[in-house]
């Protein structure tokens, strides 16, 4: 019997020797805690200024003969043309050639961007390109320090009900992370004429709002299956992403784009995608 147990005991000790130093045994590292710390260093907080011409301002056309007075009274008239326009949205970076991509509408007109990293430092970033039509741009930083390859999901392989993890900058709160579902797949919107705008969305119930738009939607294996584009206004966690392949085409498109531009000695755009 004393035999038997010092075979257990040693069969123990080498068990124990195998296991690999600093591997966490609380139950408080879960899947996502592992998602987020992984890959929350790749989503970036954007920052845009955009100038915008009064007179398409829907306010100026309410009150834009009176408003036009008084500006030219008190102000030099070409003082009161424009006005530049701060907003905020979130970004992803994909690779170490500090290429990220984000929303179009995130960076449509900027005339600059700036991205914050989730160290806190802040570089002024490049439009690549951008395309409406999928509401998706592309933007390219000098990183201050390496990151890791972002992996793209295949969107073929998302399943209906799999856990999602939304990281992105809503309301100016960088990094912030909320989790749900894939609630469903080949969603599209649609204007009130019943005219389709946009096609194969992924729809989340995990929380998106104001300034989440371009953040990025992972699974639990790390891979990029989207980013966040919008929330339906006064509904209860219906959100959506574009997903991952159109992310894929677009950056394929502007390395092709970019390579011919190379060869003509010509710049690159991926506009009209």
């Amino acid at each position: 019997m004393k035999k038997v147990s010092i075979c257990l005991w040693v069969a123990f000790l080498a068990l124990s020797s195998n296991i690999p130093s600093g591997v966490a045994s609380s139950a408080r590292e879960t899947p996502v805690v592992n998602v987020v710390r992984e890959w929350g260093p790749n989503v970036v907080n954007i920052g845009t200024e955009k100038v915008v011409l009064l007179q398409q301002h829907p306010f100026w056309g309410q009150y834009g003969n009176q408003m036009d007075a008084v500006a030219r009274q008190f102000f030099a008239p070409q003082s009161v043309n424009a006005v530049k326009i701060k907003s905020v949205g979130s970004g992803v970076i994909l690779n170490n050639e500090g290429i990220i991509v984000t929303n179009a509408h995130v960076v449509n007109m900027a005339s600059k961007v700036y991205v914050s990293l989730s160290d806190g430092k802040s570089v002024e970033g490049t439009v690549l390109g951008i395309d409406q039509k999928g509401d998706l741009a592309l933007v390219k930083i000098a990183l201050p320090s390496p990151v890791k390859d972002m992996k793209l999901a295949d969107t073929g392989n998302v399943m209906v009900g799999e856990t999602v993890v939304a990281i992105g900058n809503p309301l100016g709160l960088e990094n912030s992370v909320s989790v749900g579902v894939i609630s469903g797949k080949s969603r599209f919107f649609q204007t009130p004429e019943h005219n389709i705008v946009m096609t194969d969305l992924l729809q989340t119930d995990a929380a998106i709002n104001a300034g989440n738009s371009g953040g990025a939607l992972l699974n639990l294996d790390g891979e990029l299956i989207g980013v966040n584009l919008a929330v339906i206004q006064n509904a209860s966690n219906i959100g959506f992403a574009v997903p991952a392949d159109k992310i894929k085409a677009v950056l394929n498109l502007y390395r092709e784009k970019s390579r011919q531009a190379q060869e003509q000695t010509q710049p690159g755009s991926i506009s009209g995608v």
